[in-house]
């Protein structure tokens, strides 16, 4: 990640951020692979040490230099979607497998695998280019909220994301604006082409305010348009904490009226390794008449352990489904308890 785009992108980060910009910073082995990097006689590879003896720290290091790049240990702790996208890597590969516990009994396994890699030769054609592959996933039925930012491939009947290989690349890029745009193909029995732009706006005022405004159009050759509008309205209480006031509008060719979605985060650092958020939400459909669909409370704790690259997440959350159309509905308002644990593998620069 270079400092360039880490400054231009955030002007005034939160102390989860900061926490991850310092970890890469503190890994020797991160550090003697950029000292090598200029110099084309050199293998950069070569100097990527294991860190241990045990089979996960070989089996971990061996994926380090076939992809030849130092790790990157935190871009940021909460993993947040419109972050990852801001501030990409080089090589980047995620491996998330979960466990979700619904009221106690019924059991879902989940996994998903993200993996991204700049395209150094574009950098004369395009800003930032990179290429990315996302696995067939489960995951977005369970972890994106209607109303959010629609991803490529995601069937909005089941919420099942089918596997996606596209290319993104930044086409403008200044201190508080960014503009990318990103192209693919939805790997299935009927391939389904995507392209997708994006444009960001921040703007800090006062001395502990930042607003983010995001607009977010979308073509697919089988579902066509959509277009999702963002507001962010963010207050820094202590060095430590946020809050977050998030809301989004989707308009989907095809369907009468938007979707909405608007949510208050508490987000705060507990130790140089672990953060918690504490999130309320609610969503609906404003045709044919303006209606809330769901309620919801949640938390989620992220800890480091073991090794800066494995992470593990704790979320818990009761929603109140007020219609069929919402996922684990029971009765109009029947609370549902659910219960989901995360184990996360990060490789790559």
């Amino acid at each position: 990640m270079s400092t360039g785009t880490n400054t231009g992108q955030h002007p005034t980060l939160t102390p989860s951020q900061e926490k991850g910009k310092a970890g890469p910073a503190t890994q020797p082995e991160a550090k003697t692979v950029q000292q090598t990097r200029d110099e084309p006689d050199i293998d950069a590879c070569a100097n990527i040490e294991v860190s241990g003896d045990t089979w996960l720290d070989q089996t971990h290091d061996y994926v380090e230099r076939n992809i030849c790049e130092p790790a990157v240990w935190f871009d940021h702790f909460f993993g947040d979607r419109r972050v990852l996208e801001d501030v990409r890597p080089g090589t980047f590969i995620r491996l998330r497998n979960a466990v979700r516990l619904t009221d106690g009994k019924n059991v879902k396994y989940i996994s998903d695998i993200q993996v991204l890699y700049r395209l150094p030769k574009w950098e004369n054609l395009l800003r930032k280019a990179s290429i990315y592959f996302e696995s067939r996933s489960d995951a977005p039925k369970y972890t994106l909220q209607p109303g959010q930012p629609i991803e490529p491939g995601v069937n909005r009947a089941t919420g099942v994301k089918q596997s996606v290989i596209g290319v993104r690349a930044d086409l403008y890029a200044r201190l508080r604006q960014l503009i990318d745009i990103d192209t693919g193909l939805m790997v299935s029995i009927h391939p389904d082409a995507f392209a997708r732009m994006r444009y960001q706006f921040l703007k800090p005022f006062g001395d502990v305010y930042l607003i983010r405004f995001s607009q977010i159009p979308m073509w697919q050759t089988i579902e066509h348009f959509s277009d999702t509008t963002q507001l962010d309205l963010e207050r820094t209480i202590t060095k430590f904490t946020i809050v977050r006031w998030s809301n989004n509008v989707t308009f989907i060719e095809k369907r009468s009226g938007v979707t909405w979605n608007t949510g208050i985060s508490f987000i705060t650092q507990l130790t140089p390794k672990s953060a918690i958020s504490y999130d309320t939400s609610m969503w609906g459909v404003n045709s044919p008449v303006w209606t809330i669909q769901n309620y919801r409370v949640g938390s989620r704790f992220r800890q480091n352990f073991y090794r800066p690259w494995l992470f593990f997440e704790l979320a818990p959350e009761i929603t109140w489904p007020q219609d069929a159309s919402q996922i684990d509905y029971r009765g109009k308002g029947k609370p549902v308890k659910v219960f989901m644990a995360t184990l996360e593998i990060q490789f790559g620069k």
